[in-house]
């Protein structure tokens, strides 16, 4: 008895052994497996695997179904893009190439990213420079902008805004004696504690913050300051940075910024707009122009159609 259950508990372990070594792996299979064809050329599960990890850094299998869809989305319009720029004779030369790679070299040590191979830069440049000829056929007229001036003036019809500077230590003590040397002081003066003691980083302008309007800044900060009057020094204010005096160096009032101020601001919205329609309808051109097949059910996540 003991023998035969001894032959049997052998026999299961090594089946399981069997089936172990012939289960395909994963890897494995997602590079045989098509998910895409566009006249003809072949995308696998593992191309696409491939592009979401050059996209957002994570592996596929960390990503919830929804957000993978779209990426996928995004590489199948990538893909036909790719497809038309090739149809159109877009040509990329080794000196377009070389400058992307100087290009990505620099961002790879900034970002600690990996430089990008061959065969992916050829096909990014491809599309990029496909892209750029369409945006070069979009043109935005000066009556346009006029008109969208006139039609839209409450767009650039500028709040109050107040000009500030400040002086940031981290210690109290320091703050009000500092605060008791300004009282009754000149602007001057002010730069020159500010460079002396600041430790913001407009420490080295004098203290000049810039232009701000209402909700640019925190709450408690905002508040003191729109009640100084120009160039009227504040009391110590305490925030999570450390310990603040404010100096209102000016007020601007609310004003109407002109047709001429305006101008290069609608420019790039009403060219913005214009190229999300064209790349819009392009796409849907492209879509039924082109001979292509997805193939959602041999994916190895569920894919979410878009509204679904």
């Amino acid at each position: 008895m003991w023998a035969v259950l001894i032959l049997c508990l052998a026999s299961s372990f090594a089946c399981r052994n069997l089936k172990e070594k012939i289960r395909p792996d994963r890897g494995e299979l997602k590079k045989e497996r098509i998910i895409l064809r566009i006249e003809g050329r072949e995308y696998t599960e593992q191309d696409f695997d491939r592009y979401v990890e050059r996209q957002v850094g994570k592996k596929p299998d960390t990503i919830e179904a929804a957000a993978l869809s779209r990426l996928l989305d995004q590489f199948i319009e990538e893909k036909l893009r790719l497809e038309a720029a090739q149809q159109a004779g877009i040509v990329v030369s080794g000196e377009d190439k070389e400058a992307m790679r100087r290009a990505e070299l620099a961002e790879a040590e900034e970002s600690s990213s990996h430089p990008e191979d061959d065969a992916y830069l050829t096909e990014k440049l491809m599309i990029e420079k496909y892209l750029q000829k369409l945006a070069a056929e979009i043109d935005v007229s000066e009556d346009e902008i006029k008109n969208y001036y006139e039609q839209n003036k409450r767009e650039f019809l500028l709040p109050e805004r107040v000009k500030v500077s400040q002086i940031l230590v981290d210690n109290e003590a320091v703050a009000v004696r500092l605060q008791n040397q300004l009282k009754g002081s000149d602007e001057a003066l002010f730069r020159r504690l500010a460079r002396e003691n600041s430790l913001g980083p407009e420490a080295d302008r004098g203290g000049e913050m810039g232009i701000f309007k209402s909700n640019e800044l925190p709450k408690e900060i905002e508040k003191v300051i729109f009640s100084l009057k120009e160039g009227e020094i504040s009391p110590v204010v305490e925030s999570p940075y450390g310990f603040h005096i404010f100096r209102l160096d000016s007020r601007l009032e609310p004003k109407l910024l002109s047709l001429e101020e305006a101008s290069e601001k609608i420019r790039t919205r009403l060219w913005q707009e214009k190229m999300a329609t064209v790349m819009k309808n392009h796409l849907k051109e492209i879509k039924a122009r082109l001979s292509w097949e997805f193939f959602p059910q041999r994916l190895s996540f569920s894919y979410i159609k878009e509204n679904q």
